[in-house]
């Protein structure tokens, strides 16, 4: 039964067998076969144990049986056969022996010398010859390895092994058809196994002689040019015709006559000076004819032009470029050391690239750099595909014993494939995560798109380019949205300014910005204008252009903007016409005026072509000052009426009053209300210019009666204080509405008045001062009187001096207020005095008694508690 593998990773457990032997390190490695070198503690030695991954028992079988049939000098021994425990694979178990196979040999040396090559494959030839030969009833014909290769050829100090008889076949006996054969390596096989021809020795010949070209050759397309012999060996060995090849006995013959003669031919020597780049010396001219030897000047021209790659580079495909550079300087100079070094070097680093390609794709995926990853995995397949062709390369070597072997190991290109195809279905499922964000966003879900936008950061981490750029679009989107819910209430006056179907989409809009911002309070923010609006749907369209109904929004508000602006331009242009005309309709110009300013309050001018909204703005405010100015023209004579008045001169006031009302255009309704309120002002002018020339005269009047009053010896204080009341109020109302210059006059008389009331008060005063007795009465009178007069001198003017009469009263009352608190203070001590006499005396009496009750309760003592007179007087 056949092992299942994980396709993914391809991994298996670690082989053992029924010795339960320790792994000791990996050999080879393919989705068919698993080779591991391995300590046994019963063999007391290393031995290779070779899994089945495909194929079963019968077929591991099969291998032991011919290996064991072929065992041998030139044949590694087979030890065992049978099914591992652990994974329940077949696996075959062969004798460990030191050494290097030829394939890892070239990888390290480069192409071999020609005798160095025949002298390793006359042992392999020798094998062959023997097994060919060999005449026992399993193979009556002799055995056909069936697939020589320089990694099935393993060079041991003391000979030259055949590895690997799971291609070998038995030779067809001549009388049968025979079983038809397995083709080994394609790059070896010969043309008659390629087509599965019958078994037989000439296969193994063609394949050793293609092996021995591609030791010489390095590996490489390239063939160099060899001795004479050496050529026609190689020529007869892949004769297209198998009957036309050397046997195998033959064969070896050849290959040690050529490794002993060709061991120290000159021109081998020069061979190897000139195809290792060293030119150490120049060739003999005797055999300057051979081909070994022609190319040495020009190799050596060569040789200065190319060289080999130093410093390599990590990125795959700059180290792919290095790679074939370095390829090309061996194809010309095949055993060039420093190039052999740089390839091993290449191959190590490629495998190493490919074994942490799966960490480099997670990066990128965490990085969200796909298409990145994409062209490194790519870069990576190529390095590989490319250096896999090498001598030795293609493995990609495990770190330790202990790690699983998967398909990175078994087939790397395989591996780089399904890593692809994982890059390709992660950049398919994060552009899947970005268009549901775009969904979302699309409808205005900005919940779902923050939902979106979480399931990427939790899959890709929240500090990834697209989470960080989709975080950040979604709160420029939130406030783009709470900007146009904000614009709701200037888009509602807009509705009465132009076509409502129209502006549909921009209404539709908005009421979804409304509901995706779950705006309770609209207020809170401020109103955002018209022409804010705009940008700011402009400024979504550009960056969120997936949202589709924001185009149509913003169309439909550019539309209605223009057509609001053209017909702003229109009123403008209206309005100026109208203030050319005499008179200037004032009332018709301020409406425009306030349709105008509606307009601009909504921010509804936009620029137009060859007419900037700066252009309009201006020629509103020159409206504003036109209009002022008609305005301020027409009213001159109000103003100028208004300030006479002001300046009391009342009659030039009130003749241009007159004159304004009769100005006024009674049929304009603007017009006709000034007059209105201008009759009323002239009205009002009058009627205090009335009030200002009674209270003239009565102000005289009052003078000339307080001075009839005054030399009137029967008058009354009372009678003289009230007169200089009624002059005070007077001279008051004058003060306020008289000029300035003589408002002043009337204040100094008012201050005057003032005083004389307060004299006249402290007459009054002084009157009832000497009608009462009372002391208290006559403190609270004298108080109340300097209060007074206190008052009356701090109301007038700091800078003028009171008269000397109204300080020595002042001073009088003063002296009056002292002597009747000094008067009530001495009636207080002498009832103070009073009053603590008399509880002096209630005091004595007190004590007195006290100490008379206490006699007497001490002389009935005796007699009240009945002892003798005697014990008392004790």
């Amino acid at each position: 039964m056949d092992h299942v593998v994980d396709p993914a990773s391809g991994c298996v457990p670690m082989p053992s067998t029924s010795t339960s032997a320790a792994i000791d390190r990996l050999l080879h490695c393919s989705p068919e076969r698993t080779v591991w070198a391995r300590a046994d503690a019963g063999r007391a030695g290393l031995v290779v144990s070779k899994m089945f991954i495909t194929g079963s028992l019968t077929d591991a079988e099969r291998e032991f049986a011919l290996g064991a049939l072929a065992a041998g000098d030139g044949v590694v021994r087979f030890l065992e056969v049978g099914t591992d425990a652990a994974t329940g694979r077949p696996f075959v178990l062969t004798r460990h022996e030191a050494g290097v196979d030829l394939d890892r040999l070239v990888a390290e040396r480069g192409a071999l010398p020609a005798a160095m090559a025949c002298e390793l494959l006359a042992g392999v030839a020798t094998t062959l010859a023997r097994l060919h030969a060999l005449r026992i009833p399993q193979l009556p014909a002799g055995l056909c390895h069936g697939d020589i290769k320089p990694k099935n050829l393993l060079r041991t100090p003391h000979a030259t092994l055949l590895l690997d008889f799971e291609h070998a076949q038995p030779i067809a006996v001549a009388s049968t058809a025979g079983q038809a054969g397995t083709p080994g390596t394609s790059a070896f096989a010969a043309p008659e196994a390629l087509r599965h021809a019958a078994a037989h020795g000439a296969q193994d010949v063609f394949s050793l002689g293609a092996t021995l070209g591609w030791l010489l050759d390095g590996g490489a397309s390239r063939q160099l040019p060899q001795h004479a012999a050496v050529t026609r060996l190689l020529a007869d060995c892949l004769a297209e015709d198998p009957h036309s090849r050397p046997s195998a006995a033959t064969v070896a013959t050849r290959l040690r006559t050529l490794a002993t003669q060709l061991a120290n031919d000159p021109a081998e020597a020069t061979l190897a000076d000139w195809t290792s780049a060293q030119f150490a010396q120049a060739p003999p001219t005797a055999n300057a004819t051979d081909a070994r030897v022609r190319s040495w000047p020009r190799q050596r021209r060569l040789a200065r032009v190319l060289q080999p790659a130093t410093a390599l580079p990590t990125d795959p495909a700059a180290l792919l470029g290095r790679a074939r550079a370095n390829a090309k300087v061996l194809w010309h100079f095949p055993r060039h050391q420093p190039a052999l070094a740089v390839r091993a070097e290449i191959t190590a680093l490629t495998g190493r690239l490919v074994a942490g390609a799966a960490q480099q794709v997670a990066a990128t995926s965490k990085l969200e750099a796909f298409a990145a990853g994409a062209d490194w995995l790519d870069a990576v397949r190529r390095l590989f595909a490319e250096v896999r062709q090498w001598p030795g390369g293609g493995a990609i070597p495990i770190e330790t014993a202990g790690n699983p072997i998967g398909l990175l190991h078994r087939d790397p290109v395989a591996f780089l494939h399904h890593l692809r195809q994982q890059l390709a279905a992660e950049t398919e499922e994060h552009a899947e995560g970005i268009a549901r964000i775009d969904a979302a966003e699309r409808r205005l879900a900005l919940v779902a798109a923050d939902a979106a936008i979480e399931q990427l950061a939790q899959r890709y981490g929240g500090a990834t380019p697209t989470v960080a750029s989709r975080r950040d679009q979604l709160h420029r989107l939130t406030f783009y949205l709470d900007r146009i819910a904000r614009a709701e209430t200037n888009v509602e006056r807009l509705l009465p300014l132009w076509d409502r179907v129209a502006l549909q989409p921009l209404r539709a809009f908005v009421a979804a910005a409304i509901a995706a911002t779950n705006r309770q309070g609209r207020e809170v923010g401020g109103t955002v204008g018209l022409r804010n609006l705009q940008l700011t749907l402009g400024g979504l369209t550009d960056e969120l252009p997936h949202l589709d109904s924001a185009a149509p929004a913003l169309d439909a508000l550019t539309q209605a903007l223009s057509h609001v602006t053209d017909q702003a331009w229109d009123l403008l242009h209206d309005a100026q016409q109208r203030l050319r005309a005499v008179p200037v309709p004032v009332r018709p110009l301020q409406l425009t005026l306030g349709r105008l300013d509606t307009f601009r309050t909504l921010e509804a001018f936009v620029d137009r072509p060859q007419r900037p909204r700066s252009q309009l703005l201006d020629g509103i405010e020159s409206l504003r000052l036109a209009l002022e100015q008609a305005r301020a023209n027409r009213d001159r004579l109000t103003q100028s009426a208004e300030h006479s008045m002001a300046r009391g001169h009342w009659t030039t006031g009130l003749f241009d009053m007159e004159r304004a009302v009769a100005g006024l255009q009674q049929n304009d309704e603007q017009d006709r209300e000034q007059a209105e309120r201008l009759q009323e002002k002239l009205n009002e002018a009058r009627k205090r210019k009335q009030e200002i020339e009674t209270t003239l005269r009565r102000n005289l009047e009052r003078a000339a009666l307080y001075a009839t009053l005054q030399d009137d010896a029967s008058a009354t204080f009372a009678a003289r204080v009230q007169v200089l009341e009624e002059r005070r109020d007077g001279l008051l109302f004058l003060a306020m509405h008289m000029p300035a210059d003589r408002a002043e006059l009337y204040r100094r008389d008012l201050r005057d008045v003032e005083t004389q009331m307060a004299l006249e008060r402290a007459g009054l005063a002084e009157q009832q001062l000497d009608a009462t007795t009372d002391i208290g009465t006559r403190l609270q009178l004298a108080r109340t009187t300097l209060e007074h007069l206190a008052q009356s001198m701090s109301a007038g003017d700091p800078a003028l001096a009171q008269p000397a009469r109204f300080l020595r009263l002042v001073e009088h009352w003063r002296t009056l207020t002292a002597q009747c608190q000094a008067a009530i203070d001495s009636r207080l001590h002498e009832q103070a005095m009073r009053l603590r006499q008399r509880r002096r005396v209630l005091a004595i009496a007190v004590v007195a008694v006290l100490a008379t009750s206490a006699a007497v309760v001490f002389a009935v003592r005796p007699w009240l508690l009945g002892q003798p007179a005697m014990a008392a007087g004790k």
